[in-house]
């Protein structure tokens, strides 16, 4: 299963953030008002910072040194449709890429790359 460095990023909360539905997730960079966190020794950036329950949208996770986010790398970017998680795309660092496909709250193994490692999409759901 996909480090929990990527469940836990993907469900990090600051105090009065909230998420943008539509948000521009195919962003190469940082973006200024992202929220910078550590998990499992490695610096993240998450942008939006928070998804709300129902919200249609993305979220994009970097990893690299917080000091050059301009250096920093994708981490995972989720897709959200009315709330669920519908696809999870990424690379863990130093291994595989992935790109999990979620049907009904459910992970489709059939049309996932590399499904092993996907979490649930309990574990990824927005406001949890």
């Amino acid at each position: 299963m996909l480090s929990s460095v990527l469940v836990l990023a993907g469900c990090q909360t600051p105090p009065g953030g909230t998420a943008l539905a539509g948000a521009d997730c195919e962003r190469s960079a940082v973006p200024s008002g992202a929220v910078f966190g550590v998990r499992e020794g490695l610096d993240i950036a998450t942008w939006p910072p928070t998804m709300a329950r129902g919200v249609t949208g993305c979220q994009r996770v970097w990893y690299g040194q917080r000091a050059r986010p301009e250096a920093m790398q994708v981490l995972a970017t989720y897709y959200y449709e009315g709330g669920r998680v519908r696809r999870l795309t990424g690379r863990v660092p130093n291994g595989p890429a992935y790109d999990c496909q979620y049907r009904e709250g459910e992970l489709d193994t059939a049309t996932s790359q590399n499904a092993g490692q996907c979490p649930r999409a309990s574990e990824i759901e927005p406001g949890r």
